[in-house]
This record gives C-alpha cells, sequence and structure tokens, in this order.
C-alpha cells in the first residue's frame, strides 16, 4: 500500500511515498528508509494515535518504507501519511486512495493532527509535483486560500481525514482568512516623517528604486539607524509570488512574519556566522536569506569580523545562499539591498563640526 506524503530539502520539494507492508513476526512498527530521529519516533505518536482511532496495530509485525530511500527523511510531517497506510493495511479504509492526493503533518497522542515548520513551502512543492488535492492541518497563520490551483482540505483529527476519504464528511477546502496582503504593516516610523537629511534620503531612494546597496558613514547619532530603520516604507509592498516566497523562508526558519511589508533583518555586529548565513544539522535560512526580498541592515559595520563579511560575498553576487553539509546541500534564496552604517574614525567624530577627532 503506498501514500503520498512531501519531502523537503531546503526550499524544493519532492514525492515520498510512504510503503506499509504486514509481515510475520515479533508485534512491531519498523520504519526504513533514511529516517532522521523525528521520523523514527513517529511510530510511537502513530501507534499511540491510531489506538486512539480505535485501530491497535500491535498485534504484527508493520514495515513502513519511506521513498526514495537515498533522501534522509527530517520531518515529522509524515505522520499522518504513515498512519493512512496503516488503517489502509489494517483494513479499516477500503476505499482507494488516489496518486494525486498527499497528506501532511504530524499526530499527536490522541489522533490530532498538528502543523510543522514548512507546511507551506511543502504545500507550494505539492502544486509544482502535480498534486491535485492535500491533506493539511488547520493553521490559521498560512495563506493557503491564495493557493488556487491546489485543493486543500484542512482537517484537525485523524478521524476527519477518514470520513472525508470515505465520503461520509465534507470540510470546505477553504477557511476565510485574513490576506496577507490586508496585514497592515507594524512599523510607527516611516521615512517621509524624517525631517532634513535630505542628500541622504534622495540617495536612499535612488537606492530604493535601483536596488542599490548603500554604506553610510557619520558621527555617533547623526540618523544612520533611523534613515536605515525607515527604509522599507519606501520599497514596494511584496508581490503575491514574493509573499509566498518569504513566508516560506520564515516557516522554515521557525519565525512569524504576517504583513506584506519588505522584510527587515539587524543582525548584531557578534552573530555568528551561522546565524547570517544559515546552517545547523538541519540546515534552516540565516538572516541573509530571511532578508530576502527586503533588507539587511549591518549597523555598525566594521565591528563585523573580515570572515563574516566575506561570507556576504556569494549572496551578494548570485542572490542565493549555498549551505553544504555530509548529508546534504542546501540551497536557500537571498536577493537583498545591503545596508551599512559606521562611524569614520574609532572615536566617531571625524569631521564633526561639534567635537574634536581624538
Amino acid at each position: 500500500m503506498k501514500v503520498c506524503s512531501i519531502g523537503l530539502r531546503g526550499m524544493e520539494g519532492y514525492r515520498v511515498q510512504v510503503e506499509v507492508k504486514e509481515l510475520p513476526g515479533m508485534p512491531s512498527v519498523v520504519i526504513v528508509g533514511l529516517p532522521d530521529t523525528s521520523v523514527k519516533e513517529a511510530k510511537e505518536r502513530v501507534v499511540a494515535a491510531l489506538h486512539a482511532f480505535g485501530c491497535d496495530v500491535m498485534k504484527q509485525k508493520l514495515v513502513i518504507h519511506l521513498s526514495p530511500p537515498e533522501r534522509k527523511k527530517q520531518s515529522p510531517m509524515f505522520d499522518l501519511a504513515m498512519a493512512i497506510g496503516i488503517l489502509k493495511v489494517k483494513g479499516k479504509l477500503e476505499q482507494p486512495i488516489p496518486s494525486h492526493i498527499a497528506f501532511l503533518g504530524s499526530l499527536s497522542l490522541d489522533g490530532a493532527i498538528q502543523p510543522v515548520d514548512g507546511m507551506l513551502p511543502a504545500i507550494l512543492a505539492a502544486k509544482k509535483l502535480g498534486f491535485q488535492q492535500v491533506y493539511a492541518p488547520y493553521d490559521s497563520t498560512l495563506p493557503l486560500h491564495h493557493l488556487p490551483h491546489v485543493h486543500c482540505v484542512f482537517v484537525q483529527t485523524l478521524d476527519e481525514v477518514v470520513q472525508c476519504l470515505k465520503g461520509q464528511q465534507t470540510i470546505s477546502p477553504t477557511f476565510h482568512l485574513p490576506s496577507v496582503a490586508d496585514v497592515p504593516q507594524n512599523n510607527s516610523r516611516d521615512f517621509q516623517h524624517i525631517i532634513g537629511h535630505e542628500h541622504a534620503k534622495y540617495a536612499l531612494e535612488v537606492a530604493a528604486a535601483g536596488e542599490h546597496n548603500v554604506l553610510m558613514i557619520g558621527p555617533p547619532g547623526c540618523g544612520k539607524s533611523l534613515l536605515a530603520e525607515t527604509f522599507p516604507t519606501i520599497l514596494p509592498r511584496l508581490s503575491h509570488e514574493a509573499q509566498l516566497e518569504v513566508l516560506s523562508l520564515y516557516q522554515l526558519a521557525g519565525e512569524p512574519k504576517n504583513d506584506s511589508s519588505p522584510p527587515f533583518r539587524h543582525p548584531h555586529h557578534s552573530a555568528s556566522s551561522v546565524a547570517l548565513i544559515g546552517g545547523g544539522t538541519q540546515p534552516k535560512p540565516g538572516e541573509v536569506s530571511l532578508a530576502h526580498r527586503g533588507v539587511l541592515f549591518l549597523d555598525e559595520m566594521a565591528e563585523f569580523t573580515k570572515k563574516t563579511l566575506d561570507m556576504l560575498r556569494q549572496p551578494l553576487e548570485t542572490g542565493k545562499v549555498t549551505i553544504s553539509r555530509v548529508s546534504s546541500t542546501v540551497t536557500y534564496p537571498a536577493h537583498f539591498i545591503l545596508l551599512g552604517a559606521m562611524n569614520p574614525c574609532p572615536c566617531g567624530y571625524f569631521g564633526s563640526k561639534k567635537r574634536y577627532c581624538l
């Protein structure tokens, strides 16, 4: 029995086939196909959820194979697909499951379906892979109603999924969620409210029009940070495609973003290279990717290490960043406007008319 789900490697999704088979042997559940720790732990969640549903699976040996076997599976997103496959093998679900349906979501011990990081990019990947229907947990933070070509069925429990597949219950494929574009930008400062700094404001307007990088040099307190923080307010709002791309990156990083304004990231000068570029055991987007389609502001730029600044060369030239690990290589988009601010000298007052340079 085969059930389909979606795996993610960075922003790219791929089809995962969940095969379930009963074999003679001691009662157990074995998961094969390069599962990581979170996927190996899924057997305990799935068994408990099926027990709450009324299906006892610990009477025979069950082998669950996640295909393709050469790719490491690193998300609890396959829980629902594994549970549906087991129900089909156990005869609790007699209806055939079409291959154009994908099942996404993690299971709790009582059978509730929970969202995980990366739900939005997984659904976007399902659309690209040709899936016509996606069963996914309901999450009010996802703009799933912006996907007209994917029939998303939002479910909250395993029982709801079974009833939908049997045709006993019909769940509306969309909810009346607020559009991301309708959410006001939470920014109390506006570029047009700044008085003075006419030359600097003109330079930033040119940078916004042409997506140029800018380095601002001046003494402390002259307004460099204020100009940088208000700079996103003169950038155009993100397009529909760009919104989905940015929201996908923030979901993969586990950070909230609920407006359509361009991202603004302001890392501290002590930030590590992993925090800036991205990485980790399971590579996640860094600050350069979270600033995609927006602004990356490096205050006190001279305080950043040479190694950290050198790492910005690739994303500035190519608009993307590649993170290489032993198990995989992940590429994230990183097309941003770089704003830098620094003092003209160690004391900060070189060329100032108010104080002497020490």
